[in-house]
């Protein structure tokens, strides 16, 4: 796999994540997200692109795509936690967790971001020995 396509990947695994995290939980927890019009959708799609933007933005530190597995772990893992267990129909400010939820997760992300580096880091090393 080369570069380019595992950010394809996490580019369509960062748009889809937030709707693919609420399926567990049933049909009635999805459509929380999806019976919101073009306006919701953009209003998600647009916050959700901080956290799957950093991964973007750190894999061009990267000359392996295996490096990426640490961040996405990391940070895909507490999306997944986060959208998939929030209820916004729980309280009248729910919905701001939509923009505090790809803030939070900048945090996992840098620590995978810096387990991803070391080991490009050391894979480097070892290609050049």
């Amino acid at each position: 796999m080369t570069m380019r396509n595992a950010r394809f990947i996490l580019v369509l695994v960062g748009v889809l994540l937030p709707y693919a995290a609420r399926l567990p939980r049933g049909i009635g927890w999805l459509q929380q997200y999806t019976d919101t019009g073009m306006g919701g959708w953009l209003f998600l799609s647009a916050f959700n692109a901080i956290a799957w933007g950093a991964m973007l933005a750190i894999s061009f530190m990267y000359r392996r795509p295996a490096s990426l597995v640490a961040p996405c772990l990391l940070g895909f893992g507490f999306l997944a936690w986060a959208h998939g267990t929030m209820d916004l129909g729980a309280d009248a400010q729910a919905a701001l967790a939509l923009v505090i939820i790809p803030i939070y997760a900048l945090l996992p992300i840098a620590v995978g971001g810096a387990i991803g580096y070391i080991v490009d880091r050391r894979w480097r090393r070892h290609d050049a020995a």
